[in-house]
């Protein structure tokens, strides 16, 4: 057996109505399983998604509440001639949204600034300095984007300085909101029917409704932030999402031009990995190290020479940000390890890490312990930690945090994300409340899942199945990308991969088809793993392209072996050093000759789940007693280092032994022994085994001088009759029938005894 890293759950399906959107649809009936799946269950839903740009048109931006009244305001701004100060944040949306606002005002004739918070010295949202530095400089209105809706105290403080506030956010309110001009979001307006934008999402509304039209011509500013945002693409994002990524592919802004550059990407079409892997992380880097304005900067810039000298700036930046990320995440793990293993909340806290990128750490903890985690930046010139918490499934990072305001003056986000800072003295106090809140939550919630979409055979997968599968696209949170599990295939290959042989390359067999599969990061499980496994993989479809051929490959997100597994080291060159790296915990080294080179198990106690024979039993029931239900993978090491049997001795060797006891002189007994034993090439094990085999049937006794001698009154008999014969001719006859037997043969000998035995124990 191989265990999965993750649970694997496979959600039940109404064959009904797959069977109805199959055929009214006239689609797969995969992609029916993945729309019922996504909840559209009925026919008219499974159109609207598939067929979203046909189907579904932007909700009318005036269902706004307050919309009116924004847009009145503006618009009177930009006929008075005041400046306004658009105030975003520092991550893709919040640069993203500030851009679209930028664009939507100057067109009215607004004279409008952007300002974003540096991180570091200012934090997250609206700060009291910086809205009294703008009031300082005559700003009459500013507008907020992905930002603002936990500035409580600070609109006030705006009001006081007689500057106006008109807040548009997504982010989660608090139980009392700003006091301010207006404010526009769509979870708390319950008279717009969609409330999953994000913040670029909700510029884009304001746009729509100042400019009296959808301004295609941003749609591909306001994807960004759509989508490395992570919010749901359903709905109005989903519309937003693919019309966007389109116009994203056509855009001919420096901005976008210059990105394509630096990320080589140049060929090819723009889709929504695009915008996560590459756009987004080099947008965000500006603001992960230092100020996100050249991001900024950058998306409105108006000549591709300066763009492309800002998207250089933000591609040095985020390599950077990739060797900080690995050194903080190192470190991290190193605490969780000395001190935290047994909280279900993690809370870890430095002096030394940058907290810019401490997010990034975050989620690469959530991963591996599936834990909700907060990493914190301590500063002691401030005596405050600062820093980004994510979350999981079932727990509620925002509402749990809502319990500690007395300790968090300042934080904000969503159930799966947030930030916050605090007082240094504090972090061991919310560390231990967070996790005295975790108790009243399910153990299954701290429980590693995944939500499989499709079980498929090898024979299954085909370029019209991933091209089925694509027409779900784009793929983001709500609308995932389709995991996929390849059951119980046989394997026709498995290697390590990669520089450093950090990878996994499999191909699968199936009766008609074979499938590659790459593991990225999974080289490590080729030694846990025979060739002859049959192996479920987990992961999700693409196309490979590669020197103009296309076929479909799997890239692996998880692997198992549900069966028994048989490891062949019997010829393996090195493989002593090899099985002695196995963990102990978990394996049973078993000799039944007796060694001294490992720690040998007590065959009175009961096996471990790994079990190295080291050599083999004189009875085949004995190893057939050792494979019990338990055990999960026999390594099978006999044959080598001196652990195989020595061949029989034939008649003739016994005749020829027994003549020389009964003729020999015996002063000249041992003597001529040696020299008989050099011209019948026997050795000293051999000479003992026929001597206690003539022992056993009473041919030979001790005599007087300590030396054998021949028993006249010993009886005929065979040499079979002998015990120690016959347990040798049993051990020779598992030696043919293990130690040179093909690993084929093997795995189905040993498997055999395995079913036999746990068939007798049900039975």
């Amino acid at each position: 057996m191989y265990h999965a890293k993750k649970r694997w759950v496979y959600p039940e399906t109404d064959t009904t109505a797959v069977e109805r959107l199959q055929t009214e649809l006239n689609i797969s009936e995969q992609l029916a399983t993945l729309l019922i799946q996504r909840g559209h269950r009925d026919v008219e839903a499974a159109k609207a998604f598939l067929h979203v740009e046909d189907e579904l048109t932007f909700h009318d931006p005036y269902l706004f509440e307050q919309m009116n009244k924004v847009v009145d305001r503006l618009k009177r701004a930009a006929d008075d001639g005041e400046m306004v100060l658009i105030y975003g944040d520092y991550d893709v949306d919040g640069v993203s949204a500030s851009a679209v606002m930028w664009h939507a005002l100057t067109e009215i004739g607004v004279m409008a600034e952007c300002y974003i918070p540096n991180r570091f010295t200012e934090g997250y949202g609206p700060n009291k300095e910086a809205f009294s530095w703008a009031a300082g400089e005559g700003f009459t209105l500013i507008i907020t984007v992905d930002c603002g809706i936990s500035g409580i105290e600070e609109a006030t403080l705006l009001k006081e300085l007689g500057v106006d506030l008109i807040i548009t956010d997504h982010h989660e309110p608090k139980e009392t909101l700003p006091d301010a001009f207006a404010i526009i979001h769509p979870h708390i307006d319950p008279s717009y029917p969609y409330d999953k934008l994000a913040g670029a999402g909700v510029a884009l509304k304001v746009a729509h409704a100042v400019l009296g039209r959808m301004p295609e011509e941003l749609l591909d500013l306001a994807v960004l932030g759509t989508i490395a945002d992570l919010v749901p693409l359903d709905g109005e994002n989903r519309l937003l999402a693919k019309l966007g990524l389109k116009a994203l592919d056509d855009s001919k802004r420096p901005g976008i031009l210059a990105l394509r550059e630096v990320c080589a990407l140049t060929d090819g079409t723009l889709n929504e990995e695009s915008v996560g892997f590459a756009f987004g992380p080099r947008i965000n880097a500006a603001g992960r190290l230092d100020s996100a304005m050249p991001a900024l900067q950058m998306l409105l810039a108006e000549s591709v020479e300066e763009a492309l000298e800002l998207a250089q700036k933000l591609d040095k930046q985020n390599k950077e940000r990739q060797d900080i990320v690995k050194t903080i995440a190192k470190e991290a793990t190193e605490l969780v390890e000395a001190s935290m293993t047994d909280d279900r909340v993690l809370v870890v806290a430095s002096e030394r890490w940058n907290p810019g990128v401490v997010g990034i750490v975050a989620s690469r903890l959530v991963e591996a312990y599936y834990r909700p985690v907060i990493l914190l930046c301590h500063d002691p010139k401030t005596g405050k930690a600062k820093g980004s918490g994510r979350s999981i499934d079932g727990f509620d990072l925002f509402k749990e945090l809502s319990q500690n305001e007395d300790i968090l003056p300042h934080f904000g986000g969503h159930p799966a994300a947030a930030g916050m800072t605090l007082l240094s003295e504090n972090v061991a106090e919310l560390r231990r409340r967070l996790n005295e809140q975790a108790e009243s939550i399910p153990d299954e919630t701290f429980v590693a899942r995944v939500n499989v979409d499709l079980k498929l055979d090898v024979n299954d997968v085909s370029l019209d199945l991933i091209a089925e599968i694509g027409k779900l696209a784009p793929f983001g949170m709500g609308n995932p990308s389709p995991r996929v599990v390849v059951a119980d295939a046989r394997l026709r290959d498995i290697r390590q991969i990669g520089r450093d042989n950090t990878h996994l390359k499999v191909q699968l067999a199936g009766d008609k088809r074979e499938l590659d599969g790459i593991g990225f990061g999974y080289g490590h499980v080729v030694s846990e793993i025979s060739k002859m496994a049959n192996v479920s993989v987990m992961g999700s479809l693409q196309v490979n392209e590669w020197n103009g051929m296309r076929k479909p490959q799997l890239m692996i997100q998880d692997i198992r072996v549900d069966g028994f597994q048989v490891f062949d080291y019997r010829g393996k060159k090195n493989s002593l050093d090899e099985l002695k790296q196995l963990p102990g915990d978990t394996t049973s080294f078993i000799s039944f000759q007796g060694r001294d080179d490992f720690p040998l198990h007590d065959l009175d106690t009961p096996l471990k789940p790994f079990v190295v024979l080291l050599d083999l039993p004189d009875e085949e029931e004995v190893l057939a007693d050792m494979l019990t239900e338990d055990v999960e993978r026999i390594y099978c090491a006999f044959g080598q280092g001196g652990s195989f049997f020595e061949k029989l001795p034939t008649r003739e060797d016994f005749r020829t032994y027994y003549v020389h006891m009964a003729t020999c002189e015996r002063k000249n007994l041992r003597e001529n022994l040696i020299r008989l034993s050099i011209e019948r090439k026997w050795s000293k094990n051999t000479i003992q085994f026929m001597h206690q085999v003539f022992s056993e049937l009473e041919f030979l006794v001790t005599m007087e001088d300590g030396l054998p001698g021949v028993n006249p009154e010993a009886p005929k008999r065979d040499l079979t009759e002998a015990p120690c014969y016959k347990r040798r001719v049993g051990r020779v006859q598992l030696e043919e029938r293990f130690i040179y037997a093909s690993l084929a043969e093997l795995k189905e000998r040993l498997q055999s005894l395995r079913s036999n035995k746990m068939q007798e124990a049900y039975t």
